[in-house]
């Protein structure tokens, strides 16, 4: 009798969730940021692979990969760096370049879509912590974006148009890298060469828009800092 009370209270104890099996269990990233997303790399998912069509669109919410996949292989199977422009997705292809864009303040960043995620319900995509910077989503831990397709392996890319702001000009290279450097409190500081005549010019802009009327708020209050800021219309790279 006594072994069988035992034997009794070992199963009652094996139905807790502690004793639940692992394998398909989501992954908790915490609980600050955007590490409170959760993922589950395991398990059934629906992750049937679907054409990506460039200028296809998807809406939904965006988080971003917190430190407990730094440096892991990615289902592409290269490694995963926090500041490679990169993302994952349930069921683009894997290779297919989309541009994110926030819809709060229409800040857009072009990833790479090469890992496979988030499996968590109303998030439709997990964005490097560099993209998720770029388009001000760190602090909040996720936000409403939209997903546009740029190209699709091995196919051809659109190019939708950016906004960007224009601070200086520079005819050397390595100053207008350390003039950018130092507007890394800017979203976006890039350095982008040009010819101008005979001449080879290096510009220095910051954000990236693809409302003009925000690319041009932005603009005056970079002015206004600055002393010089001007509105340019520019392909995406």
């Amino acid at each position: 009798m006594c072994r069988l009370r035992r034997m009794t209270a070992v199963a009652m104890l094996c139905l807790l969730p502690s004793c639940a099996s692992e394998i398909g269990k989501p992954i908790s990233w915490g609980s600050s940021g955007g590490d409170s997303a959760t993922i589950s790399r395991f398990g059934s998912q629906d992750t049937s692979i679907m054409s990506a069509t460039p200028g296809m669109t998807e809406v939904g919410r965006a988080s971003w990969y917190g430190p407990t996949f730094y440096g892991k292989k990615t289902a592409s199977g290269a490694i995963f760096h926090k500041h490679d422009l990169t993302a994952a997705h349930r069921t683009l292809p894997l290779g297919t370049e989309v541009r994110v864009t926030n819809l709060a303040n229409e800040r857009s960043v072009d990833v790479l879509v090469n890992d496979r995620g988030p499996f968590v319900s109303g998030r439709i995509i997990d964005l490097s912590w560099e993209a998720a910077n770029r388009i001000g989503i760190i602090g909040p831990g996720t936000g409403l974006v939209k997903i546009t397709v740029l190209s699709s392996p091995g196919g051809r890319k659109i190019s939708p148009s950016n906004y960007l702001v224009q601070v200086a000009s520079f005819s050397g290279y390595q100053e207008a890298m350390i003039y950018a450097r130092s507007l890394r409190h800017y979203p976006g500081a890039e350095v982008r060469k040009a010819r101008v005549g005979n001449r080879r010019v290096y510009r220095v802009y910051v954000g990236r828009f693809q409302n003009p009327d925000r690319a041009r708020s932005f603009a005056r209050r970079v002015k206004s800092e600055l002393g010089q800021a001007f509105v340019v219309e520019a392909d995406a790279r």
